[in-house]
């Protein structure tokens, strides 16, 4: 075992207090990382991103005396880092920002859901954020001035701005951007084709026949990557595995502009989501493997879009 080996395994016990702390405001993070990035792949990495610079950052922050509200810090990170992404992708410019308060329009929480899309597409990052903790998330306007480092003056004016840009869309008739549901089309390239089959047949040997020698298996909740062929086919296609995934069939699907491989469980209660999983291939043959086994606000949302039940963690 390595240093940075040993160095992991005495932060477990520190990661499942942390992991206890963070756990009743996940679902909600869940839901403002998706309403902010408008996928739930772009989501999950956001959330993923935030619990782990949330995380990194606990040792800083302990010899500071301030008040420090877990939602909150929670909310300010994910924020920070998603406008952090907007700069580098060149969405975020310099707002001149006017504290003089407009006229409010009156906005039900039905209509908000209805027009976070909208949103992304027709407001600049900040007023998305403002808007989106203020009428979704109901945050007030000294909570969201704190966590943005702005004055409550500022968040007035970036929220009536949403406001009116949102009325303004509505009242054009234009539907803003928002991104129509894809169709599930089935992609079936040959190395996907043969991925599919191999799995069902339960081959993990021809599985793992596919990967090139240094590819990753990443669990995506736990941040936790096996490197290397040799790794993979001893832990995740451990051949003594076949056995008691019997009853798991693996498909192929186009899901929210990515090419998905979704995994069912047949039950006595019927069909269940049981994982979903990302393959990034390099001339045929697999590179980096991702599953979202464990990400189960991710889990429960791809279900509910499936209109299949998601079947309960395995341990």
């Amino acid at each position: 075992m390595t240093n940075l080996q040993t160095i992991g395994e005495e932060t477990k016990d520190v990661w499942g207090m942390y992991w206890k702390v963070v756990q009743p405001y996940r679902n909600q993070l869940w839901k403002y990382c998706l309403k902010l990035t408008g996928t739930p792949w772009d989501a999950e990495d956001l959330l993923q991103d935030t619990l782990l610079k949330s995380f990194a950052s606990l040792s800083a922050l302990s010899h500071r005396q301030q008040n420090l509200k877990t939602k909150s810090y929670l909310f300010r990170v994910a924020t920070n880092h998603w406008l952090d992404q907007c700069r580098r992708n060149r969405r975020l410019s310099n707002e001149d920002i006017d504290e003089n308060h407009l006229s409010e329009e009156f906005i039900d929480s039905l209509e908000v859901n209805e027009a976070i899309l909208s949103l992304i597409h027709n407001l600049t990052p900040r007023q998305a954020v403002v808007f989106i903790l203020i009428e979704s998330f109901r945050f007030t306007a000294n909570e969201v001035a704190e966590l943005l480092s702005s004055s409550e003056g500022a968040i007035n004016g970036l929220l009536n701005r949403a406001r009116k840009k949102l009325y303004d869309i509505r009242e054009s008739n234009d539907t803003g951007g928002i991104i129509k549901e894809e169709s599930n089309i089935n992609i079936h390239s040959d190395a996907v084709k043969e991925f599919i089959e191999a799995y069902n047949r339960k081959d993990f040997k021809g599985i793992a026949n596919m990967l090139i020698d240094h590819s990753t298996f990443s669990f995506v909740e736990m941040n936790s990557k096996e490197y290397g062929k040799e790794t993979i086919l001893k832990y995740s296609l451990n051949p003594n595995k076949g056995t008691k995934l019997q009853s798991i069939l693996a498909t192929s699907t186009y899901l929210f502009g990515k090419q998905t491989i979704i995994f069912t469980k047949q039950t006595t209660q019927g069909t269940m989501l049981f994982d979903v999983n990302t393959v990034e291939w390099e001339n045929g043959k697999v590179a980096r493997w991702s599953c979202y086994y464990f990400c189960r606000e991710f889990m429960q949302y791809i279900a509910e879009h499936l209109e299949l039940p998601l079947a309960p963690i395995e341990m």
